[in-house]
């Protein structure tokens, strides 16, 4: 009997260090494949710890990169997730609470051709017309998500100038992608979509848009170009 309980007790500690240790590093791939595959950009998470006794997961430094556009998209140092740890492994996992904390947006624009393009709208036109959906078949229902501490950044190589702006905090209800969730590429194209009419204001009121309308375009247009002699003749020598 004793020999039996010693077994029982060596199993159910190796499965638990098992699922610790390498179960964390399996989700933390499923998850950056899934949400990249769903927003269309490379995104990394450098760390995830999950506790499947309490229900608690943690992540650090986590990363969406852009696309058209060098740099990140946004940055989220910290996310702490309240979850039903066995939904992980079922087809609907049960989210109570997510808070995101100390978020760093970039919205780069660039001038070229005489058109002005950001990569807010092209995130935006991805998550509408595009087919951005998740390689998982998994559904899922975040109960109540806080974002805290948000701050955006507007960055213009072309333009030469950057600006960091404060965002209010957000907060979501039910939303995911099941039947009765708000859906969540909705609730993102409706929060970029804001953003980038609250950055206009921004810079409007911060007299930005001046400096902007007082640049000499032609000089911006001769300092691509040159940028990109530079570049052929470092490839052709």
């Amino acid at each position: 009997m004793k020999k039996f309980l010693s077994i029982i007790t060596i199993f159910t500690l190796s499965f638990y260090i098992l699922v610790e240790f390498i179960g964390d590093r399996l989700i933390k791939n499923i998850l950056e494949d899934n949400i990249s595959s769903s927003l269309n950009r490379e995104v990394s998470i450098k760390k995830l710890s999950i506790d499947y006794l309490s229900g608690e997961a943690r992540a650090n430094n986590i990363k969406i990169l852009n696309k058209k556009f060098d740099g990140n998209l946004a940055e989220v140092d910290f996310v702490k997730v309240n979850l039903d740890t066995f939904s992980i492994f079922s087809n609907d996992i049960l989210i109570n609470d997510v808070q995101l904390n100390n978020i760093n947006l970039n919205y780069y624009f660039k001038f070229s051709d005489r058109i002005t393009s950001d990569n807010l709208r092209n995130l935006q036109q991805d998550l509408e017309f595009k087919n951005t959906d998740s390689q998982s078949s998994k559904y899922f229902n975040i109960k109540n998500l806080d974002a805290k501490n948000i701050n955006l950044a507007v960055l213009s190589s072309d333009f030469d100038f950057e600006k960091t702006f404060t965002i209010n905090d957000m907060n979501f209800k039910d939303i995911g992608n099941t039947k009765d969730s708000k859906n969540y590429k909705d609730i993102l194209k409706k929060v970029f979509k804001d953003m980038v009419v609250d950055v206009r204001e921004k810079i409007m009121s911060n007299n930005l848009l001046d400096a902007v309308k007082n640049l000499d375009i032609k000089q911006i247009e001769d300092t691509v170009k040159d940028k990109l002699k530079n570049k052929l003749k470092g490839l052709i020598n």
